[in-house]
């Protein structure tokens, strides 16, 4: 609720898309628990329901592709997907190469608040996988 009314909608609005929001973290039998006892998983999962499903002109995702089980992440990939054909902007923040090449048609590449490359994602990818001298390691591939 808090998110929704920060982010500048209604109590009205917010409670309309609460079941979709719920339904999508797959949360329903805890949502009416504390959020300080979910597990990390479950906030971030929470955090990223709510981010999409509110309908913003722009949309920052930090991280958040990580949270939950494999369904999850494919699921959110699918909204992700889902949202970038509606013409939003949407700033991906990952670490995750496989992220970046799945959702991005632009990257930039920071390293301690520095720029490093602004260029086509597989681009920018090489050079962060040459630079951190993993090549392309599985496990590179995935949440570095």
């Amino acid at each position: 609720m808090l998110s929704g009314l920060a982010s500048g909608m209604t109590r009205k609005q917010v409670e309309q898309k609460l079941p979709e929001i719920i339904d999508f973290a797959e949360i329903d039998e805890f949502i009416d628990m504390p959020v300080s006892t979910y597990s990390s998983g479950m906030s971030q999962r929470l955090a990223f329901s709510v981010a999409v499903h509110m309908d913003p002109e722009i949309l920052l995702i930090d991280e958040a592709l990580s949270a939950g089980d494999a369904r999850f992440k494919i699921k959110a990939q699918a909204k992700m997907q889902e949202l970038m054909k509606t013409a939003r902007t949407m700033l991906v923040v990952s670490h995750a190469t496989n992220t970046i090449r799945e959702l991005c048609n632009d990257a930039i590449w920071l390293d301690h608040g520095r720029l490093m490359m602004h260029d086509e994602p597989e681009k920018v990818i090489e050079a962060y996988l040459k630079f951190m001298e993993v090549g392309n390691d599985s496990a590179a591939m995935e949440d570095l």
